[in-house]
């Protein structure tokens, strides 16, 4: 019972252990020294005091025998006051043989300064010293004096107080200089322990500093070699990674993701779409004049094009966010956006426009088209590409055509900038929101975490999320947008301890300083109320990378944890991840909803090996049938989250409680890991 109460108590560092110890031995040691002092003082004056006393009566004794035979003892009480006097002594007193008193003197006993605390705690025990005085061959008496013990008082109290500063500064001194040993010998140990620290946040320092003492310089190596190992091991991974990445889902030439990555990234931003009612655009750049060039100019001249072209389309990718680039084949380049249409198509257009400046004498068919459509629920990726494929060719021969295919939605669309305006402004001041709720779910069925994110309403209908930040951002209203949602979610899980509990910022929200003061403000009012996770997109962090380090400095410091979502869904290298202390990631949807393949398999295993490394858990979301599951737990993945196991639950006031503190969210699972 002891053991355990033992264990419950906050632990005490090495550091303050010693300085404690320091500080006990110092008073132990000055106490001791202090009372071994006045002890030997008071013993020493006691001493004296017998001696003094005793000297006193024998030479006196001596003195008076002389004059015994006078009846009055006249001569005799003179020399006795003459000595008795001077106030070295307490008592006097002269009995004659027959036992009467003939003599007797006293002085008053007088401390002075002397405190009665201390002459309680070290008494004077002066004894009563006599020696015979004789008349002639006979005992005429006995005299007996005792010293005053006052004087030995008052010298013993000031060698106490000489004795306390001169051991007190001794002992002062000799702390410090201890101090300062043992700073010198921990200071070794904090840059060890600051060293672990950097490890935990991913940070692979190497002390080149090492220490005197011996045992000390052992550890330091050792934990150098540790480290080594690891950074080794991490980049031997992240470099085993990206080559496969670059193997089996990059185009050698432009560094795009390829068909099989496009294929992979289509079926899970479908995914997405359905589970969150997204709107997905979808857009194709055709280069009519590619095999000529090849034909005529040859590879150098083609490879040229190609990159030319690419070039234009990134610049056009680079003005907006959350937009994903492929090359298709040879000639055409696909890409697909979350973007609202509106400013999508103007983007477009202006692309096409461009394009249709490059237009020379080496393009003999014209330099480039472009084509856009929405994918609707419906659609799957050969429709998209056989539709885009026939506009092209439409446009190639009418290049007045719009770029946008088809422009149809389910989803109310407010038109123009002022009705966006009026409508988010709407949604800021209303909290028009509401709140939705996914678990991620362990191997043990235990909840990991739940993701909360929201759904937007404007007249009693659903807003696309993904049109509304875009236009959010266009209005200069999305920070704003951003507080207000977040503020919505932590006050609906506040009170709900039970579970950790996710929330998704966007990259304007992590580029932004304001947001950052206002999330710490917001989380610092929280005080550790609600456990929560921040899901920070790969995208966000690679196009803000300090900014983003500041922000997860910030959620670390208010005891919160860090996710990267979509991860591995840039072409980047994965060695970003060094230096940055997250807690999860969540792999991209594009690799998990194709697991059955060995490359696939393959790569996600290698991104566990990654992550656990340095101790990072990996998510996998998109779970839509129990083999990919099983495939995603075989390959490393420590937790799940899919429709399969539990669809998107929408959270009201009515049903808030039986949604957010059940053991799984609002119900039991549809389907769950078998133990």
């Amino acid at each position: 019972m002891a053991h355990k109460w033992w264990r419950k108590l906050p632990g005490i560092s090495l550091r303050t252990q010693l300085h404690l110890l320091i500080v006990l031995v110092a008073l132990f040691t000055f106490s001791f020294s202090l009372y071994i002092s006045v002890q030997s003082t008071q013993n020493y004056l006691n001493t004296q005091m017998k001696s003094h006393a005793q000297d006193a009566a024998t030479s006196l004794g001596l003195s008076m025998s002389a004059y015994m035979d006078d009846p009055d003892l006249v001569i005799a009480q003179t020399m006795v006051s003459a000595i008795f006097d001077s106030g070295y002594y307490a008592e006097l007193e002269f009995k004659t043989a027959k036992g009467e008193v003939k003599i007797k003197r006293q002085n008053p006993i007088e401390y002075d300064e002397v405190p009665q605390w201390f002459v309680r705690l070290f008494p004077l025990s002066p004894p009563f010293q006599s020696s015979e005085v004789n008349n002639g061959w006979m005992v005429a008496g006995v005299l007996s004096i005792q010293s005053n013990p006052g004087i030995a008082y008052k010298t013993l109290w000031q060698q106490a107080r000489q004795s306390f500063y001169s051991i007190a500064l001794i002992t002062l001194f000799s702390a410090f200089f201890i101090q300062l040993i043992v700073y010198a010998v921990l200071k070794p140990l904090r840059r060890i322990e600051v060293q672990a620290q950097e490890v935990g946040k991913k940070n692979f320092l190497q002390q080149d500093k090492l220490p005197f003492t011996t045992d000390l310089r052992s550890v330091v190596k050792a934990m150098n070699t540790m480290v080594a190992n690891i950074q080794r091991s991490f980049k031997s991974l992240s470099l085993q990674a990206d080559e496969l990445k670059v193997k089996v889902f990059t185009d050698m030439l432009t560094g795009l993701g390829n068909r099989r990555l496009l294929e992979q990234r289509f079926a899970a931003e479908k995914t997405e779409q359905k589970a969150h009612d997204l709107r997905l655009h979808i857009g194709m750049m055709s280069l009519h004049s590619l095999t000529e060039v090849h034909q005529r100019q040859g590879f150098e001249a083609a490879d040229q094009y190609i990159l030319l072209a690419v070039k234009e389309f990134k610049e056009m990718l680079e003005a907006m966010t959350n937009n994903q680039l492929f090359r298709l084949s040879g000639s055409d380049f696909i890409f697909l956006s979350h973007l609202g249409a509106d400013e999508l198509e103007q983007q477009v257009q202006q692309l096409s426009t461009k394009l249709k400046l490059l237009d020379s004498v080496f393009y003999p068919k014209g330099f480039a088209s472009v084509a856009l459509m929405e994918v609707e629920p419906e659609d799957n990726l050969h429709h998209c590409l056989s539709s885009l494929d026939s506009a092209i060719i439409q446009r190639a021969q009418q290049p007045d055509l719009p770029v946008m295919v088809k422009d149809e939605s389910m989803l109310i669309k407010p038109e123009g900038r002022m009705a966006w305006h009026a409508v988010i402004k709407d949604l800021i001041q209303n909290q028009n929101f509401e709140l939705w709720a996914q678990p991620v779910i362990n191997a043990d069925k235990s909840v990991e975490y739940i993701e909360t994110f929201v759904r937007f309403y404007y007249l009693h209908s659903q807003l696309s999320t993904a049109e509304t930040y875009a236009m959010a951002e266009q209005q200069g209203l999305s920070l704003q947008l951003d507080q207000q949602v977040i503020h919505f979610i932590l006050q609906q899980v506040q009170n709900e301890p039970d579970h950790i509990y996710a929330i998704n910022l966007s990259l304007g929200a992590v580029s932004s300083a304001t947001f950052l003061q206002w999330l710490e403000k917001e989380l610092q009012l929280l005080a550790g109320k609600v456990r929560l996770v921040f899901e920070v997109s790969e995208y966000s962090i690679l196009r803000a990378p300090e900014e983003t380090k500041a922000l997860m400095n910030v959620i670390k410091q208010n005891r919160c944890k860090v996710c990267i979502e979509r991860f591995g869904s840039s072409m980047a290298t994965f060695k970003y991840l060094q230096g940055l202390n997250v807690d999860y990631v969540k792999i991209d949807g594009a690799y998990v909803s194709v697991l059955n393949d060995a490359d696939n398999q393959f790569f996600i295993k290698t991104l566990c090996q990654i992550s656990h490394g340095i101790g990072i858990k990996v998510l996998a979301p998109h779970i839509e049938c129990e083999q990919t599951m099983d495939s995603c737990f075989a390959a490393g993945v420590n937790a799940v989250q899919g429709n399969w196991l539990l669809a998107p639950q929408k959270v009201n006031a009515q049903v808030k409680k039986s949604v957010l503190t059940q053991p799984f969210i609002n119900l039991e699972l549809v389907h769950s890991p078998r133990n």
